[in-house]
């Protein structure tokens, strides 16, 4: 059973992030956990509900939404879990997203964590890093369920963990899938080895649909906006290396400006740590920890030669 796993709270902007999640199990289909985390600091704990009284409001907000935009099958269809728990989703989403073996976080852009608001993307950039699962960032606003996606990232330098972990997304966004690769006017002499990475990408992955573009732009992050704005793309799929580059996805003067990749939610995948070597026993978890000796180089200078 594949699983979402939703962070939400009681805002306007939850509702369309649990609506979209809606629609994502009913296409793939999955399960959806729904993951409340509600405010423990000293200033509001009084304000703060009892678990169940929660539980009950977020039951009625299901019942609410499972049906307002889809067919009373297909809401009927869809299996809910709820967790509740106390603080921040900093703290928790790491551990819930193995407990609950998620193959997705459907979050809001601007999503409320603790009682504190943060600045649109510095919040999705954090979860982003904690869990390893992909992270849909889907923004405020009612939308469908795309039917054009871009995936942009550096393919001569993207870990191949990747590429599989895409493909297994495909049942859930059936639709033409572009591969975007950018390069400066400084790389035209790299040109050769950037279309052979995007089209070793376009083979590895299991999508039907699959179009490699090689575009020169010297602002890749503008270039990718205005090339999902001319595709009308509406789901802009990203790779980035580390948390500073998701952040520059929203950065203020693009939020502000409402930038086209802004107003369609954005996919991060990110690649799956190596897990650390095992020892079966202490004398080889000794022989493991003991640094490894150089390898002894023959010294010609001490050969008398003939």
């Amino acid at each position: 059973m594949k699983t979402l796993l939703v962070p939400i709270d009681h805002t306007a902007a939850a509702e369309h992030t649990l609506a979209y999640a809606n629609k994502l199990a009913v296409r793939w289909p999955a399960e959806v956990v729904l993951l409340y985390c509600h405010p423990t600091a000293p200033g509001i704990q009084a304000a703060a509900a009892e678990p169940a009284e929660q539980e009950q409001r977020l039951r009625s907000l299901v019942e609410r939404l499972r049906y307002q935009q889809l067919t009373r099958q297909d809401g009927r269809r869809i299996r809910y879990r709820y967790r509740l728990v106390g603080g921040c989703l900093h703290d928790h989403v790491q551990a819930e997203a193995a407990r609950c073996a998620a193959n997705l976080v459907v979050m809001g852009l601007e999503h409320l964590d603790g009682g504190r608001q943060a600045a649109p993307g510095n919040h999705a950039a954090a979860i982003t890093e904690l869990v390893t699962c992909p992270v849909l960032v889907v923004p405020p606003g009612r939308r469908t369920l795309p039917s054009r996606l871009v995936f942009s990232t550096d393919f001569s330098a993207l870990n191949p963990h990747i590429l599989p972990r895409l493909s297994a997304l495909h049942d859930a966004f059936p639709a033409p899938l572009d591969l975007v690769q950018f390069y400066s006017p400084g790389q035209r002499p790299l040109r050769r080895q950037l279309k052979q990475a995007v089209g070793r990408a376009a083979a590895q992955l299991t999508w039907p649909a699959a179009t490699a573009h090689l575009l020169e732009d010297d602002a890749p992050l503008e270039g990718i906006s205005e090339f999902c704005h001319r595709h009308q793309a509406q789901l802009l799929i990203i790779a980035p290396a580390n948390a500073a580059q998701l952040l520059r996805y929203f950065d203020s003067c693009y939020t502000t400006t409402q930038a086209y990749h802004t107003r369609i939610p954005v996919l991060v995948l990110r690649p799956q740590e190596r897990q650390a070597t095992v020892s079966c026993c202490e004398r080889c978890a000794e022989r493991l920890g003991q640094p490894k000796p150089q390898a002894a180089l023959p010294d010609y200078h001490a050969v008398r030669w003939a």
